[in-house]
């Protein structure tokens, strides 16, 4: 029941008793025990009923030695067996502190004097930090037939309490069982915290102010089979001043928080280790490792106890702030959340096996992550919140280890479109749910509270500094990208839902205020808003790609140059700029890109602050632009609704002539300026109420080069309950080239050609409005003129189709009249040009004259009429040009008998694409009535000639097997 070694230093048996050798040198009893503790293998987790599990590992820890010193007041001791374990009366030797190694590797010798070293945990040295006793028997004791094991127990000087001290680990031996919460480096911990040894700082400098604490033994006793105790310490947290030393010595630092270890017999029954670390996010926090015996029910060899560890995170801060000063690359501006509070304080078990000394993702014992629960404040301090896994990181690590090892664990490609399995599970990770919660995307400025709140879908989160030496970095995470709804694009694209959008990269790299519109998102694609004509007051379909969303400009396209420090530098190239645009329309079918202007950089900076009155004073200023559409939803000022507005007021140019494109410009903006403002309110009973106004000043439309119709301003004008209202100022027609003798006429119209007197008509397909004038007749002697009406209208289609505008002088079914004493004639005359060109042209004009002859017994009159007609229709590509001759007469003799005869000859001119054909055609009609007896002959002749319709071509001229029979001629 007693296994000991007992050595004597200056000790001799004089035949009765043990006397010094030497009464001036130190006299010592050494005490070598057997060792103290078994370290064994830490199974998987095991169920009740194991079955799989076979004998497990186990190391032991060295033999224990314990120092004595015989006081000078003894002389002497009995040679016995109880005399020698009478410890009482003997001082513990303890290793002097500060010293980590013996004068001779491997022994118990310190300053040349042997010391109490004990080996508890295995690998672990430890001697006593205080004057301390040994309480034992010194004879067995029996009870009931039973002898006791041998066992001693240590005692405090000071009330009982054991301090204990760590002051080295053993290197030389095998490894530790795997799956132990005591690793080598918290042994190392242990001692670095308890050795109370001086370590040197960076370039021998100044000491590294470590916190020391002794480890409390609670109750510690050694026997022949081990020992059986409660080991505990606790210590504070190194100084950012101790932990930035060892940093510079690139040491690792120590992270141990507290330990607890109980024994009994040697055999482990409890361990606990807790180590300092930190969340990804930055909060502290610590790793606690428990490790306990688990006594399991087995089939076959009864109950076996194993040992079984379960690790949990307790967050000990739950609330950490981010701010310009933490470190992020952009002051912060990459972090929309200024605080994140964690709500878990404790996780639950986690996955075996936990890298203790590693940065890890925290996962759950199921093989899940851990997803803490994270209530995020904005700028405004709302409170958002979300759940997102996390990376433990020891405190331990270097900053290169840290670096390297988070490099790993955030491995993978976020944004790529084949994303393998370990890309998918970053990406799970990294891309966290907001569920549609309304927060700041960032600072909002000054005046302008919620101007940069979205309702938010997704938010991917980073880890780190970014740019081009971009690395993790604990404490700093940021967003780096997120899916946000844009009111504003909505009312245009219902379908779009959540956008995906990144920080600006002026926003980033410079501030919101560096940017001349105050742009803090981009969108990844850039929205394209289809807005209709009808909306637009027919005048522009301003369809625009927009990518910005700014804080007081609302939604604008990016047409903005940036340097390579992020800075605003010009606007865009034109080319750029027109790309915006693609699709956008003016006046229903003319490219409204081709006639934009380049923008000059200081107009820019009309887009930061837009207010509803700088918006008014730049529409009303003859020279103020915006220079770029600006779409914004703002709260009305009664609460009770909001106002979703599109406003546009930019000047237009001279037409981009593209290569090959050698048509006609049937729109001249050299002069004009576009404006447009579109507003929604909408109340919260649901009810929109669109306003929408439209302007294009100073334009013209040449059609064909036969007529040109400029205008002034032209205006449109809707609202809830009322008719559209359209007008035209500043109308006028010219005509030129062969239709520019009916200039003659434009004394005859008004001026305001949309004015009083005028029809416009509104509808989904589009604008139609002119005028109609009908003259009174004029008499002058023996002329007359009669049945005249002139008529204009345009029509602004909204479904693409050109812009059209017709003239005409009366019309073929209502045709004016002339007539000169016994002359007379009419005719009419009409126009339909496009943008395309001339598409109809038609009239006619018919001449001739009558008499009348009565002798009383014979009474006649004869008529002679001749006419042109010509028709142009461009639809069918046909030309007809006729002309006719029509004569008649009649002789009634006494009333009796009546002779007519009428003489009709046509010859017309008609070309059909790239064939002509001209017909004759004649008839003669003669009619007698005698009495009652009538008869009536009609002759009739008819020609037609066909010219070829083109040259003929190589293949009508020549047969296949004639051109083949050719060429075999010249090379058989």
């Amino acid at each position: 029941m007693l296994v000991v070694d007992i050595g004597l230093v200056n000790l001799r048996f004089d035949g009765h008793r043990l006397v010094r050798r030497d009464p001036g040198a130190p006299t010592l009893i050494l005490v070598g025990l057997p060792p103290q503790h078994v370290l064994e293998e830490v199974p998987p987790p095991v169920a009740t009923v194991a079955t799989a599990l076979g004998p497990m590992q186990a190391v032991t820890a060295g033999s224990t030695q314990l120092a004595f010193s015989v006081p000078a007041d003894i002389d002497g001791l009995e040679l016995s067996l109880t005399s020698l374990l009478n410890w009482a009366r003997l001082v513990p030797m303890t290793v002097p502190a500060g010293l980590r190694s013996p004068d001779t590797a491997g022994s118990t010798v310190f300053q040349g004097i042997p010391r109490s070293v004990i080996e508890f945990p295995a690998r672990l040295l430890i001697t006593y930090d205080e004057p301390v006793d040994w309480v034992g028997r010194q004879e067995p004791q029996q009870v009931d037939g039973r002898t006791a094991l041998w066992h001693t127990r240590l005692h405090g000087a000071r009330d009982g309490e054991v301090l204990l001290r760590a002051f080295a680990t053993v290197a030389d031996r095998s490894g530790l069982t795997a799956n132990n919460p005591l690793t080598v480096e918290k042994l190392e911990d242990i001692v670095t915290l308890t050795s109370r040894a001086e370590l040197s700082g960076p370039g021998g400098g100044l000491p590294i102010q470590v916190p020391s604490a002794p480890l409390q033994a609670e109750q510690f006793i050694i026997t022949p089979m081990g020992a059986s105790g409660h080991l505990r310490g606790a210590w504070e947290p190194l100084s950012s001043t101790a932990q930035g030393q060892f940093q510079e010595l690139g040491k690792r630092a120590p992270n141990l928080a507290a330990y607890d270890h109980i024994t009994g017999l040697g055999r482990d029954q409890y361990i606990r280790v807790v180590s300092r670390g930190r969340l990804s996010t930055g909060h502290e926090a610590l790793l606690v490792s428990e490790l306990r015996r688990l006594f399991v029910a087995r089939p076959n060899d009864g109950i076996v106890a194993y040992l079984q560890r379960e690790d949990r995170v307790v967050v000990k801060q739950p609330d950490f702030q981010y701010g310009p000063e933490s470190g992020f690359t952009h002051e912060g501006r990459e972090m929309p959340f200024r605080t994140l509070r964690i709500t878990d304080r404790v996780t639950p078990p986690l996955h075996q096996p936990v890298p203790d000394n590693d940065a890890f993702w925290v996962v759950q014992s199921s093989g899940d992550d851990h997803e803490f629960t994270v209530i995020g404040t904005d700028h405004e301090n709302r409170k958002i919140s979300f759940t997102m896994p996390l990376v433990f990181v020891p405190d331990s690590l270097t900053q290169a280890v840290q670096e390297a090892r988070l490099q790993q664990l955030y491995a993978g490609d976020l944004h790529t479109p084949t994303p393998n399995a370990t890309d998918q599970k970053l990406m799970s990770r990294m891309n966290r749910s907001m569920g549609g919660q309304v927060m700041a995307m960032a600072q909002p400025p000054a005046g302008a509270p919620g101007s940069t709140s979205h309702a938010v879908g997704k938010l991917t989160f980073g880890l780190g500094v970014t740019g081009p030496a971009g690395r993790p970095v604990v404490g700093l995470p940021h967003v780096s990208a997120a899916e946000v709804r844009v009111p504003a694009v909505e009312q245009f694209t219902p379908n779009a839902g959540y956008l995906a959008a990144t920080f600006n990269d002026t926003f980033l790299r410079q501030s919101m205020e560096k940017h001349p519109a105050g742009a803090y998102l981009s969108l990844d694609q850039a929205v394209g808003l289809t807005f209709g004509a009808e909306k637009a007051g027919g005048v522009a379909s301003p369809n625009a790609s927009v990518k910005l969303i700014t804080s007081q400009a609302g939604v604008i396209p990016d047409v903005f140059k940036t340097g390579t420090a992020g800075d605003v530098v010009d606007a865009l190239p034109l080319t750029d700029i027109k790309a915006a645009f693609g699709g956008a329309k003016l006046l229903g079918f003319i490219d409204l890109g081709r006639y934009l202007q380049s923008i000059a950089k200081d107009s820019l900076g009309a887009l930061r602050q837009l207010g509803d009155d700088q918006i008014e004073a730049i529409l009303r200023a003859p020279n103020g632009l915006l220079p770029a559409p600006v779409l914004r939803i703002r709260d009305l000022a009664d609460g009770q609704g909001k106002e979703l507005r599109y406003v546009w007021k930019t000047a237009l140019g001279e037409r981009d002539v593209l290569q090959g494109d050698d048509s006609k410009d049937v729109l001249d903006v050299s002069h004009a300026v576009l404006t447009l403002d579109a507003r929604t309110v909408r109340s919260k009973d649901a009810v929109d109420k669109a306003s929408v106004e439209g302007r294009l000043t100073d334009f013209a439309l040449n059609f064909g080069g036969m007529a040109k119709v400029e205008i002034a301003d032209l205006k449109f004008r809707t609202g809830p309950g009322k008719k559209p209202d359209v007008t035209a100022t500043g109308l006028e027609l010219k005509f030129s080239n062969e239709l520019e003798f009916i200039n003659s006429l434009r004394s005859a119209l008004p001026a305001d050609g949309f004015g009083g007197g005028a029809y416009v008509e509104v509808q989904p397909s589009g604008i139609r409005a002119g005028y109609e004038l009908a003259l009174p007749a004029i008499g002058v002697g023996v002329f007359t003129l009669s049945n005249v009406a002139l008529g204009a209208e345009l029509v602004i289609p909204f479904d693409g189709k050109p812009v059209s505008f017709r003239f005409s002088v009366s019309e073929r079914s209502h045709p004016f009249n002339v007539s000169v004493s016994l002359f007379g004639g009419g005719g009419y005359f009409s126009m339909l040009v496009d943008a395309t060109g001339v598409q109809q042209i038609e009239g006619a004009i018919e001449f001739g004259g009558s008499a009348a002859l009565n002798l009383g017994v014979a009474s006649g009159g004869v008529s002679v009429m001749a006419g042109i007609r010509f028709e142009f229709d461009g639809a069918a590509d046909r030309v007809s040009l006729s002309g006719y001759l029509r004569c008649n007469g009649f002789l009634c003799v006494l009333g009796i008998i009546t002779v007519s005869v009428e003489f009709y000859l046509e010859l017309t001119y008609e070309k059909h694409g790239r064939e002509s054909v001209v017909r004759g055609r004649g008839t003669l009609t003669v009619s007698v009535r005698i009495a009652f007896f009538s008869k009536s002959v009609s002759l009739e002749l008819e020609r037609s000639f066909s010219g070829a319709p083109a040259d003929p071509t190589f293949a009508d001229c020549v047969l296949p097997r004639h051109w083949h029979e050719y060429c075999l001629a010249f090379a058989p």
